[in-house]
């Protein structure tokens, strides 16, 4: 990695805040009260879906790898601009779910777990007890998840083992989602389009590719 200017270093401190930002931004409309009924987009495939709750290990680690790790990880391997596309797409396609979470709310309602094993308390007490049952479409750890696979992608051939030992994890992540119910199947479907729509709009925006037909 090339010594960063001044300029950049503050580019890095700027968007490592915006993405601090950007989680607490969830967190508002996670805890809001609304003056209806939020909607429940559950669908047949959702009806047959158990209960994994071993799928706690990948979900829960989604914030450190998604907002820390990969995005220094684009910095370290990819340079300063990779960097900008990875943290920037994160905050752009958090405020594309805001604008989601404030105008079409919806929820999955609880599904009782018996806790019986470890990962089954971990469920109920860690991820229940501190997460209400909103921000549902779209899912904002499909969304973070998605653009930290395409970040990862394309640093596959400069760190390959790396590379594909984290795209496999948040790869995990997605059917974590609605393993642990916390989301229904639209809900991935939603994350995994603001994801692809946040991260290439800055990739052209900032890096700025040659689409020239030669």
């Amino acid at each position: 990695m090339k010594k960063l200017s001044s300029r950049q270093k503050l580019g890095v401190f700027l968007v490592f805040l915006g993405i601090v930002l950007a989680f607490v931004t969830y967190e508002i409309f996670n805890k809001a009260h609304y003056s209806y009924e939020p909607l429940i987009m559950k669908g047949w495939l959702d009806e047959k879906i158990p209960v994994i709750s071993i799928f706690v290990i990948p979900y829960l680690s989604f914030h450190l790898l998604a907002a820390l790790v990969v995005p220094l990880l684009s910095l370290k391997i990819g340079g300063y601009k990779a960097f900008l596309v990875n943290g920037i797409a994160i905050i752009v396609g958090q405020l594309m779910l805001d604008v989601a979470y404030a105008f079409f709310q919806t929820q999955v309602p609880r599904t009782p777990v018996p806790e019986n094993s470890p990962f089954d308390w971990v469920l109920v007490n860690i991820i229940y007890g501190n997460d209400q049952p909103l921000n549902g479409f779209p899912s904002n750890h499909v969304t973070w998840s998605v653009v930290s696979i395409l970040a990862m992608w394309r640093l596959r051939t400069r760190a390959p083992r790396t590379s594909w030992i984290l795209m496999g994890w948040f790869v995990l992540i997605l059917p974590a989602t609605v393993f642990l119910h916390q989301h229904y199947v639209i809900d991935i479907y939603g994350g995994i389009f603001v994801a692809f729509s946040a991260y290439w709009g800055c990739m052209f925006l900032i890096e700025k590719p040659n689409l020239k037909i030669r």
